[in-house]
């Protein structure tokens, strides 16, 4: 085998992958593939299900996703998938909540969620799982955002796709400073779930109660842009590197949530029961992600 033709190939392979354009060209691709604009929970179920789905004689489920590293958690998994992703999927309110992983030690929590991300980023390199962010976004937004709120009835009947969420504010500016207002010509570009790069799936460790800082979550002032700038309220100085900004449009994995200080855990309800988060001198900022503690 030559590991440099290998390499090669593979390069070759990503580059094919990429994809950019305007908002007005992706239009056209949400018109021809809806699901490309499906939501966080929508995206792990569809994911799951790629693999395939098995019935059993006794009316359970198997599904080959898990069944390559998960064994004898065949009801476990049913009920995950079934009674939370596939619902929340459908936009029901179970979508609201937290989904805790608890359990002794070496019983399967942590390989779950290991290989629900490693799942996610292949996915994502695949044309059913292809995701489309606005360019340049540190939170890699869904470019329906920009849609105008009385367009978003219209544009659902004529697309069959519901639009959830605010303009971020770093875009915003954007949209209004360097492209006039016209969302049409806004660019967009297609990304890939990376956990190492940060790129829709984050992790959270808790460490010292008296050292975190909540900036490790929603992002934090760049104080040596002020002088520049002038504002702390200007988007242009604020970092978006917090877990919840990098994990937008997928999973976010909180561990050991009950050692953290009572402020992290309201941030995590204002994002599962609203869909947003506060951070710096900012209106709410819309995020879509899939939240999953786990507890060893």
């Amino acid at each position: 085998m030559d590991i440099l033709q290998r390499i090669a190939e593979h390069r070759a392979r990503e580059e094919k992958l990429t994809w950019k354009g305007t908002f007005a060209e992706y239009l056209e691709l949400v018109r021809k593939h809806p699901q490309i604009a499906q939501t966080a929970h929508s995206r792990v179920y569809n994911m799951i299900k790629s693999h395939g789905i098995e019935e059993n004689e006794d009316g359970s489920r198997s599904y080959k996703f898990f069944g390559r590293e998960i064994y004898g958690l065949d009801r476990s998994v049913e009920r995950l998938v079934e009674e939370y992703f596939h619902s929340a999927a459908r936009r029901l309110d179970v979508r609201k909540r937290i989904l805790l992983l608890m359990g002794p030690v070496s019983g399967g929590k942590s390989t779950i969620v290991t290989m629900l991300k490693r799942g996610l980023e292949e996915y994502s390199r695949t044309d059913e799982g292809a995701i489309y962010a606005l360019e340049g976004c540190p939170m890699q937004e869904e470019p329906l955002h920009m849609v105008p709120h009385e367009l978003r009835p219209e544009f659902e009947q004529e697309f069959g796709v519901k639009i959830e969420g605010e303009l971020t504010p770093f875009n915003r500016m954007r949209l209004e400073t360097e492209y006039g207002g016209r969302i049409e010509d806004f660019p967009v570009t297609r990304i890939f779930f990376s956990e190492s790069k940060r790129v829709g799936i984050g992790t959270f460790s808790p460490s010292d109660p008296k050292s975190q800082d909540i900036a490790d979550l929603t992002g934090t002032i760049d104080f040596s842009t002020i002088t520049k700038y002038g504002s702390e309220s200007d988007p242009r100085a604020y970092r978006f590197d917090g877990e919840l900004n990098k994990a937008n449009r997928g999973i976010m994995e909180f561990q050991e949530m009950l050692k953290c200080d009572e402020k992290f855990l309201w941030h995590l309800l204002s994002l599962t029961q609203e869909g947003n988060f506060k951070a710096g001198r900012f209106a709410l900022i819309s995020a879509d992600e899939s939240v999953i503690i786990s507890w060893y």
